[in-house]
């Protein structure tokens, strides 16, 4: 999903399918400013069915710069997950009974490498008009038993400096209906495989709602 902002925001589903912003969350998110915001401080949120697992590696940020020339230049850098015990403990409930809430942020080392790219792409007069975009995606994930023909129903958030407190992106997103309108052929069993093919160190820890 693209929101019409000069920091425009991407949050894409597990297999490439992209939801809408609600328009609730526009007035907060019109106020990212992606040239100074604080790059430690962002936190990205996926809510998924308990039987759905992110993994490690498949949730990403890629921080584009439009140059006013045309050119293109981008740096996309891998998500860790926040498994800080004070920090979980202080979110607001965000995962109803039945799913799971998973945050990710950037680790030190690529919130500084984003920082240097960033001030090579926006800072000085000589980089006026140079415009930017942050897109945050998620692409690999398993599951605990087999796919049933109900949604996979996918709520995302985000947290930045400007924002304070956590923006819903997108709300009960079914992944399957994404993933078949980009390809239709698709294999949903084989795309999210079991997470017990997967060695258990891989797989997300985080807590699931009672």
């Amino acid at each position: 999903m693209r929101v019409s902002l000069p920091t425009s925001l991407l949050l894409c589903g597990l297999l490439a399918g992209c939801g809408h912003v609600p328009l609730a969350s526009l007035p907060k998110l019109s106020k990212i400013d992606i040239r100074t915001t604080d790059l430690a401080q962002l936190r990205g949120g996926i809510s998924l069915p308990a039987d759905i697992r992110p993994l490690p590696g498949g949730v990403t940020m890629t921080l584009v710069a439009l140059l006013k020339d045309g050119g293109r230049h981008e740096r996309k850098v891998v998500l860790e997950e926040v498994r800080d015990a004070v920090e979980l403990a202080k979110l607001p409930a965000m995962a109803a009974p039945g799913r799971r809430f998973t945050l990710f942020r950037l680790s030190t080392a690529d919130a500084a490498r984003l920082g240097t790219f960033r001030e090579e792409m926006f800072a000085g007069p000589q980089n006026s008009g140079n415009r930017g975009s942050l897109a945050l995606g998620a692409d690999k994930a398993c599951r605990l038993g087999e796919l049933s023909g109900k949604p996979i129903a996918m709520t995302g958030y985000l947290r930045t400096s400007e924002t304070q407190d956590y923006v819903l992106l997108m709300r009960d997103f079914d992944l399957k209906d994404a993933v078949r309108e980009i390809d239709p052929k698709v294999d949903l069993a084989t795309a999210i495989p079991p997470c017990d093919a997967i060695p258990a160190a891989k797989v997300s820890g985080s807590p699931a709602a009672p």
